[in-house]
């Protein structure tokens, strides 16, 4: 569907008066295999169907009201209960947000990073204990190992930031090797020594996608089309490459009305963001993940434990954040902002419950992932966006 471009402050009034593009599944059978081989779901058709109507109910009052422009997709106990989409791909084309559209999932990419490097663990490629000087062996600031890189307890300063000052001409693209040559020439101030805390941090996923290039040999836009989207069935999904055509799908974001060009300098530094989407390709990364499809149970479970002692509410795996219910209940989530793009995923892996929430429009609502799991678990809260980030 096709709207003629809307204008002024008649665009919120259009955007808020959109129909939602929603499907909500019922059950229609009492027992539903799940992803997981062996394990059974007995679901209660009545009480899936309360469910859905109201997380229906809940979500188009937030979406009307608060003005998400994105694409949603709900799962639990091995059934979609609600997906859909609702806003506007593009405001100068006018086109209706469809499901199939991809989003740059800017940092929740790094859990891409972290699996890829647990691969080449598994392989014996890498150990963890590993200090970088093995991989980047003029690199200026000792004792910072694979692991720290991972948990974000290395303690470098952040290249975004560094990038601005050493790479003046922002007209051109510096890429991870770039990044690593400017490191080392002009060495940046570490935030801390390594391992004294947790301190989220760009730099280190950066590294670790070098690192995958240079132990594997191949690109890291093939070594993740080879390894990772293919395996799992992420039929759509890419690693944007700085100064490349988007593909027709693929979305621009918004801030503020504003349209964010991808043609942006610090675009040619990938590991910690850069991975295109749509919410199809996220389910099928998850379920691919918790059913030992690209890494096994053993290395799933290394990159879910908490590494950070001094976190008291929220923690940090390997590319996974984690929040403890009151019921006892651990919810796993990364959340990404970058450019113009909003993302969440979210998952509880003991009856496979998934959120995921993807936006081209920072200045919109954020999935209100406590009231969300209150449906589906009764009276449970999830971490804040602020929490999130800290």
């Amino acid at each position: 569907m096709r709207r003629k471009r809307p204008m002024g402050r008649f665009f919120l009034i259009v955007l808020l008066t959109l129909p939602l593009l929603f499907t909500c599944k019922e059950q229609g059978k009492n027992a539903y295999v799940a992803d997981k081989p062996g394990k059974v779901f007995i679901n209660d058709p009545a009480d899936m169907a309360r469910k859905a109507r109201a997380l229906d109910s809940l979500l188009q009052i937030q979406l009307r009201r608060q003005g998400f422009n994105g694409a949603i997709l709900i799962a639990h106990r091995g059934q979609i209960l609600f997906e859909g989409a609702v806003g506007l791909a593009s405001r100068k084309a006018g086109d209706s947000m469809r499901s199939e559209h991809l989003f740059e999932l800017a940092s929740v990419s790094k859990q891409f990073t972290a699996v890829a490097v647990l691969q080449l663990v598994e392989q014996g490629k890498i150990k963890l204990t590993d200090s970088l000087q093995q991989y980047f062996p003029d690199f200026p600031h000792r004792g910072i190992t694979v692991h720290m890189l991972l948990c974000h307890r290395g303690g470098l300063s952040n290249y975004m930031y560094d990038l601005d000052r050493l790479w003046p001409d922002h007209s051109e693209y510096p890429n991870n090797q770039t990044m690593l040559q400017l490191l080392t020439e002009q060495p940046q101030q570490p935030f801390f020594p390594p391992d004294r805390r947790f301190d989220y941090n760009n730099t280190g996923y950066a590294l670790l996608a070098l690192m995958v290039e240079k132990v594997s040999g191949m690109p890291f836009h093939r070594y993740l089309k080879k390894h990772l989207f293919e395996p799992a069935g992420m039929k759509t999904a890419f690693l944007m490459q700085a100064g490349k055509d988007l593909p027709e799908l693929a979305l621009k974001g918004y801030s503020g009305g504003r349209e964010i060009t991808p043609n942006y300098f610090l675009n040619g530094v990938v590991g910690d963001k850069g991975i295109y989407a749509s919410v199809h390709d996220l389910y099928a990364w998850e379920k691919a993940l918790f059913n030992q499809v690209l890494i096994s149970e053993k290395s799933m479970q290394m990159a879910l434990q908490p590494y950070n002692p001094e976190r008291k509410k929220s923690n940090y795996g390997y590319g996974w954040r984690m929040y403890n219910l009151p019921s006892g209940k651990t919810v796993y989530f990364h959340g990404g902002w970058w450019r113009g793009f909003k993302t969440l995923l979210v998952h509880l892996p003991d009856d496979h419950t998934t959120i995921i929430g993807l936006s081209n429009r920072t200045s919109g609502a954020y999935l209100d992932k406590g009231a969300i799991l209150s449906i589906l678990y009764g009276g449970q809260a999830g971490p804040t966006e602020e929490e999130e980030s800290e």
